[in-house]
């Protein structure tokens, strides 16, 4: 999981080459939706799935046993779908009114994969039966968290000092997510990893765009 990080600022890279040719030819808005679709299908809808399992079973399960059921059933409910069509549609949005928006996306990309091996690190499996999830899930150690926040660091370098803003709320926004899934189903799952790289990402476009209206950030 070290190279995590990397292979989310390699997805990227390629996101925005595609971007490059199509923006000339089909314009700004339609090219931008291949900066939120192209990582999907790059990751065979993985996370998305995870989305839409969190948004299920969160808002649809009242205690850790259905939580737990709901996200492992395979047919998409009402709160799944709505959360997948909210979360395309906002970072849609945000990629067109973001400044700099490629060293946006490359930290946002980035950090999106380093949340994983940081909640990995952090919350141990929540399944007794097991799952895909229990591969990772405290099996994470000291050193390749550090192997892989060192380079979620130095991307978020590309920002200068609203990079380092959002490296550090970030953080704390994942470890927060943690301890969120601890209390309500006692640590984590596969999906969950994938809801918060999701998360994280959308989190990482709001963060830039406000250090920008807060003023000055060195």
């Amino acid at each position: 999981m070290i190279f995590f990080p990397v292979v989310g600022f390699g997805i990227a890279v390629a996101c925005l080459g595609l971007v490059q040719v199509l923006e000339p030819v089909f314009g700004e808005r339609f090219a931008n939706l291949f900066l939120v679709l192209f990582p999907i299908v790059l990751s065979g809808g993985l996370h998305t799935d995870g989305l839409a399992d969190f948004f299920d079973g969160f808002f649809q399960g009242k205690n850790r046993e259905e939580i737990l059921r709901v996200m492992r059933d395979p047919h998409i409910g009402v709160w799944g779908a709505l959360g997948i069509v909210f979360f395309v549609l906002v970072k849609w949005e945000l990629l067109m009114i973001l400044p700099h928006k490629e060293k946006i996306f490359l930290v946002a990309m980035t950090l999106s994969r380093w949340s994983h091996v940081f909640l990995s690190y952090l919350q141990p499996y929540a399944r007794p039966e097991g799952g895909l999830g229990e591969l990772v899930a405290r099996k994470v150690g000291r050193p390749q968290l550090t192997g892989a926040s060192i380079f979620a660091f130095g991307a978020a370098l590309l920002l200068a000092g609203k990079g380092l803003g959002v490296f550090g709320v970030g953080l704390f926004f994942v470890w927060l997510m943690g301890q969120f899934y601890q209390k309500k189903i006692g640590g984590i799952t596969g999906d969950l990893l994938g809801a918060t790289g999701e998360m994280t990402e959308i989190a990482s476009y709001v963060l830039f765009l406000s250090f920008i209206k807060i003023g000055p950030f060195v």
